[in-house]
């Protein structure tokens, strides 16, 4: 989504709209705050802060000298830092600054540094649009000094993530942060350490979800949130923004988030009040009330889906399905090619009758790697795509193993009845298979044998429990959802012994004919459910 330092511009209306978030208004005296923006980019948040600090002094009376220390930007990139001095200048010299005041004050505003390395303090406001950038393209020297200075960042962590902590670190008690950012975060297993670390010390006063909003200079391929952090605890706002939702609809949203107002705008948003946010390291639940009141009365009533009795994991990773993935049966030995279910593959509700796709498997059922000299077949064709395979970083570290694939064959699980979820859906779609196929890395699968798996896939199909993935789930492009492990087991159910057989059979009828509303029908009596307290 960007180039090499991680550099999307941020639209002024949207600048505009997060400063007012943070109350730096022409309209109080903003010589007495001090405002941090900490990879300044070409200067899109400057300007705007430069305009309003300017007009504030002179509203009040502020001499220019006096604003010396009013503003600290950071920029890694000295085309960046240039631009930005530039753009700045020529606001203060329009306003009849002096040249020497301008080169003066502008080169102490706005630095060229690292800001991750920096240990600043003591700012009213910070905020922007911090580079967006994988934790794999981050240079490993670089990365190793980032963990060092960041407590919250890992070697999976995006560049952001440091910026959020070293942002926070540099505010007083009283300030306030507003990034725009990837919202990842808020609920992927590598947001866990910034959740506890903003849990522990911070407040999350306000989230509004752009996804696909258009928000920045050009096209992006990641899932932008604006975020505001506070030491306030007076609940958290969750605004979620549609695609539509534009420039024009901005002051009602603010209007929403400063009034705590519940609602929609037109459909260009939704705003709800989450009065408490999910602590610790958890992902956080964003969703309306009554979702929130449902996870909250669901978690206290009955079991995890682990613990009623459920079996949850992911099907088979090979770091290299190019050669271990094949659409051809009889490449290798037939004991050595295992049928292999992919999300592709199923139609509709169904797994294919006869096989798709063939893992060509290197894996004893006892979980020892075969010996290929037991396979003359498998053997020839492992050793004929060698060097692809001595690349991937499993066979690295495995060294004469270099024929493994990623992830071991669970023993029995081929053969064995399971529920099976493709990682991304617009909704919970469980599907059954009857043990002809193991489920590929894009496939999550469920077994039990507490379970008729039918009852307890209606029991997934319906709103309630798709509802909680849905709340805690990261959301993609169209609002597909993941479907991922750990979000299945923050699903809490009823035992199946506590289920009245007649909600079972109805439960098993809405799996079998692919019926949702029967499905959440049921639900509201397998989860006894109060009639005033139903969500659907």
């Amino acid at each position: 989504m960007a180039n090499n330092n991680g550099e999307v511009f941020t639209k002024p209306w949207v600048a505009d709209m997060m400063l007012d978030m943070c109350g730096y208004l022409p309209s109080v005296d903003l010589s007495k705050k001090r405002v941090l923006e900490p990879s300044s980019g070409d200067g899109g948040f400057l300007v705007e802060i430069v305009r309003r600090l300017c007009s504030s002094a002179s509203r009040y009376g502020i001499p220019d000298d006096a604003l010396y220390d009013s503003i600290t930007a950071f920029d890694i990139d000295r085309i960046n830092v240039s631009k930005s001095r530039d753009r700045i200048s020529s606001i203060l010299r329009s306003l009849g600054w002096g040249e020497r005041e301008t080169k003066d004050t502008v080169e102490n505003w706005v630095r060229h540094d690292d800001f991750l390395l920096q240990e600043i303090g003591g700012y009213d406001v910070v905020i922007g649009n911090p580079p967006y950038i994988r934790s794999s393209d981050i240079p490993i020297d670089k990365r190793e000094m980032y963990i060092r200075a960041c407590e919250t960042m890992t070697p999976g962590t995006d560049l952001f993530i440091g910026f959020i902590e070293r942002g926070l670190k540099s505010m007083r008690a009283d300030g306030k942060l507003c990034y725009i950012c990837a919202d990842r975060w808020m609920q992927n297993s590598y947001g866990r350490k910034l959740r506890g670390y903003i849990s522990d010390r911070h407040h999350m006063d306000t989230i509004v979800r752009m996804h696909g909003v258009d928000a920045f200079d050009r096209k992006v391929s990641a899932y932008p949130a604006i975020i505001l952090i506070d030491g306030d605890k007076s609940g958290t706002v969750f605004a979620d923004c549609r695609e539509m939702f534009s420039e024009d609809d901005a002051a009602e949203l603010l209007r929403c988030i400063q009034e705590r107002e519940t609602g929609q705008d037109g459909g260009a948003f939704d705003v709800n009040v989450i009065h408490d946010l999910e602590q610790g390291t958890k992902p956080w639940s964003l969703a309306d009330q009554k979702v929130l009141d449902f996870i909250k009365y669901s978690s206290e009533e009955f079991p995890t889906i682990e613990d009623s009795g459920v079996e949850i994991g992911i099907g088979i990773a090979t770091g290299s399905d190019s050669v271990f993935v094949s659409a051809a049966p009889g490449i290798v030995e037939p004991e050595r090619m295992l049928p292999l279910l992919c999300s592709r593959d199923i139609v509709g509700s169904r797994p294919p009758a006869s096989p798709n796709h063939w893992l060509v498997n290197p894996w004893n059922p006892d979980g020892t790697l075969v010996d290929l000299s037991d396979y003359p077949m498998l053997c020839s064709y492992f050793e004929s795509n060698r060097g692809s395979l001595e690349r991937r970083h499993i066979a690295k570290k495995s060294g004469c193993r270099w024929y493994r694939t990623i992830d071991k064959i669970k023993p029995g699980l081929a053969g064995a009845h399971k529920l099976l979820l493709a990682d991304m859906s617009p909704r919970s779609n469980p599907i059954y298979e009857a043990g002809s196929y193991y489920p590929h890395h894009n496939m999550y699968w469920l077994t039990s044998e507490a379970w008729d798996l039918e009852v307890l896939g209606g029991l997934l199909m319906s709103k309630q429990t798709e509802s909680v993935v849905e709340a805690y789930g990261v959301k993609m492009r169209g609002k597909t959802m993941r479907f991922q492990a750990q979000y299945l087991r923050l699903l809490h159910l009823p035992r199946q012994s506590d289920i009245e057989e007649g909600v079972r059979l109805r439960l098993k009828e809405a799996f079998r004919n692919r019926d949702p509303q029967l499905a959440t029908e049921a639900a509201n009596y397998a989860f006894s459910i109060p009639a005033g307290r139903m969500l659907y």
